[in-house]
């Protein structure tokens, strides 16, 4: 009865984005390939006329002291026939274990667009160390590094322009089991640029899991995203609720 419940409500509360489970990766946890899928849809209409798709997906190799990893996203959503989210992301990082310490060193690539946002294209390529700390949750890193941004606005003007930025890479990243029936992961960024700390983004992701199947997982995810400095009439901060499903293979 739970797992009919909890299928349900999928149709009822799906969103415009679909977020893979961002639990932290432990080198040497999985070793070989694995992956994962997540989906969402929604559609309404009569007095509210809603369209929206989200598909992401990961793909990862994980060995004995090192580990990788890609991911893909794109949503897209309408309201009342105007598109209100088109935005797509690719990323790839290479992690690596620093032996008898516990650190580990990170490279990254990743590109991006965000029509609904006048961002044409995002590229970055960065690095850092993240450590691992025991204690509390069942995993918990904390990174800083740097990176290279390279972003373009959907039409070039006096107001918004190519951006070229070097800024600084921090994230916490954890999780932590409740019961066999619950555990919530957390992902936080704040980029600050190494040259003006006042321009400055951030993302955070929490995310609360209900495995439904050893291969399915049901994540209701809370996400906001703050850039202090937009492009022209783009709003600083925006806040998301969805509920995703997730396969892992």
């Amino acid at each position: 009865m739970f797992k009919k419940i909890t299928l349900g409500l999928i149709f009822l509360l799906t969103a415009t984005h679909a977020f893979i489970n961002i639990s932290p990766q432990n080198i040497g946890e999985k070793k070989g390939a694995d992956g994962e899928v997540s989906v969402g849809a929604k559609f309404s209409s009569g007095n509210t006329d809603n369209r929206a798709v989200g598909l992401s997906a990961k793909v990862q190799y994980d060995s004995a002291d090192w580990l990788s990893f890609i991911i893909a996203s794109y949503s897209y959503g309408e309201s009342r026939g105007d598109v209100n989210s088109n935005e797509g992301l690719l990323h790839w990082r290479y992690i690596h274990a620093i032996n008898g310490t516990p650190y580990d060193w990170e490279v990254f690539l990743q590109g991006e667009f965000n029509k609904f946002q006048k961002i044409k294209h995002r590229d970055l390529a960065g690095g850092g160390l993240r450590r691992r700390f025991m204690g509390y949750f069942d995993t918990f890193y904390i990174g800083l590094g740097l990176f290279y941004s390279y972003m373009e606005p959907k039409e070039i003007t006096l107001e918004d322009l190519t951006r070229k930025r070097v800024k600084i890479n921090s994230y916490i990243s954890l999780k932590k089991t409740f019961s066999e029936n619950l555990f919530v992961t957390y992902l936080g960024y704040l980029q600050p640029n190494t040259k003006e700390f006042s321009d400055f983004s951030s993302f955070q992701l929490l995310q609360f899991n209900t495995p439904i199947t050893d291969a399915l997982i049901l994540s209701l995810d809370l996400l906001y995203r703050y850039n202090a400095t937009p492009y022209s009439e783009i709003e600083k901060g925006d806040f998301k609720s969805m509920i995703n499903l997730n396969y892992a293979f």
